[in-house]
């Protein structure tokens, strides 16, 4: 009775008590949250590093087909952002409302690091560290790099490269000038032609990434690319067939049946154009036709490439450590968000590496990435001991959350809508059964 009057005669403490019997409780059993051991995050992570191991040896079988990789990579990305929101973010909100009021330093270091994680990511991508493999990824079936591999690679700036392939950027370079003179006499004008603006504009376009890939030296394009290229222009031309049984009266139907032949139009522009590596898009690796692998002659090791998946690793094993330390479930969930997307990431990154170096150096560099991830889950973890409830945990939690989120969004889905078929919408709505199985483990776990 004393206690009921006292609370009432204080109101004020009544937000800080709540605040506090919320932090004790955890998950939907309200049980308090228990962190795990740096032994337990470390047999945590080893699943998704086990799972790169395998999409690594992988590479000798069967490629799966396109539609299962966007089917799984949107599931992988549903998992992801469903583990941010539903363990990521409560331990941040944790950090950031200690007892109930916002404190404004960790704030400030969570902002610092939400900045730090968009600098690296963004860094990493204006670097262009995966351009050391572009050439190699896009080389022909049955071809590597190397001295065979003739043009592959980038333009050699001195002149004493391939002769034919620096007039041929020459003239590229002439013709964009004299285009872009025209499309300045076009907007200079008194009345503008918008439709002669928007030819000269595709013009140049087609100029520019002509010119692009002739820096880059990629190669003619493969027999998977150029048979992806065949069925969308296939559906392109049945596009405009139906266009031309359409009266032209219907006005409605016309500009419906334009978009869908406009979306036709971009999938053949974007095979035809594509001609870089990606992180989520495995090639299958092979050694030239009667050519044993120590025969190949030299190879150049694609450092950007290695840095970049290490990074990507590296973050991963990260938040797993973090969330893990602060409660176990959160730990688990993580590293089962994140066992397809390193699955599909240990695929590619041994497909390039495969093609760039020799097997025996492979071995050993595609066991870098797996390592990196469980050295770093197991300093995440032990360092939260004596970080949690300081600013530089919000900091850190703040960093990986967001770089996560970087390559949820800026490369597991832009890959995912990119494979044949990917935008389906049987296809798109794996993003969302990998939240709902996300949100789902939280309320059971």
């Amino acid at each position: 009775r004393a206690q009921f009057l006292y609370l009432f005669s204080k109101p004020r403490a009544l937000p800080h008590i709540c605040s506090d019997a919320a932090m004790a409780g955890s998950g939907a059993g309200g049980g308090a949250m228990v962190g795990a051991s740096v032994a337990e995050i470390c047999a945590t992570t080893a699943v998704p590093a086990l799972a790169m191991a395998l999409g690594s040896a992988a590479v000798s079988m069967a490629e799966p087909s396109e539609a299962l990789q966007a089917r799984l990579q949107r599931f992988s990305a549903g998992l992801l952002v469903g583990a941010v929101v539903t363990e990521i973010f409560p331990i941040l909100k944790r950090q950031l409302m200690p007892g109930g009021d916002l404190s404004w330093v960790h704030m400030g270091a969570a902002i610092l690091g939400f900045s730090g994680a968009l600098f690296l990511m963004y860094s990493i991508k204006a670097m262009d560290l995966d351009g050391d493999s572009e050439s190699d990824s896009d080389a022909p079936e049955g071809e590597c790099s190397g001295p065979e591999a003739g043009r592959a690679g980038w333009l050699n700036p001195k002149g004493d490269g391939d002769e034919e392939s620096s007039m041929k950027l020459r003239m590229w370079l002439t013709r964009l000038q004299a285009h872009s003179a025209a499309l300045t006499r076009l907007v200079q004008a008194q009345d503008v032609d918008r439709e002669a603006v928007d030819e000269e504009v595709h013009g140049i376009d087609f100029l520019v990434d002509s010119a692009r890939r002739l820096c880059k030296g990629a190669e003619p394009m493969d027999r998977r690319s150029a048979s992806r290229l065949r069925k969308c222009v296939a559906e392109l031309i049945q596009d405009v067939e139906e266009l031309k049984r359409m009266d032209t009266n219907e006005v409605r139907q016309i500009d419906r049946q334009l978009r869908v032949a406009n979306s036709s139009l971009l999938k053949v522009h974007s095979v035809a154009e594509r001609a870089v590596f990606r992180r989520w898009g495995p090639r299958p690796s092979s050694e030239p036709s009667g050519q044993p692998d120590h025969e190949a002659g030299p190879r150049k090791v694609p450092v950007g490439l290695i840095v970049a998946v290490v990074v990507d690793s590296i973050i991963d094993g990260m938040l797993i450590g973090l969330a893990g330390a602060v409660s176990a479930p959160s730990g688990r969930l993580m590293a089962a968000a994140t066992t397809f997307e390193m699955g599909f990431l240990g695929y590619s990154f041994a497909c390039s590496i495969l093609k760039a170096t020799r097997r025996c150096t492979a071995v050993g560099i595609l066991a870098v990435p797996p390592a990196a991830m469980l050295v770093a889950a197991a300093v995440a973890c032990q360092s939260v001991s004596f970080m949690e409830r300081t600013p530089a945990f919000s900091g850190f939690i703040a960093f990986a959350m967001v770089a996560l989120l970087f390559l949820v969004f800026q490369e597991l889905l832009v890959e995912a809508h990119e494979k044949e078929g990917g935008e389906a919408w049987h296809i798109s709505l794996w993003l969302y059964a990998g939240l709902l199985v996300s949100i789902h483990i939280d309320m059971i776990f």
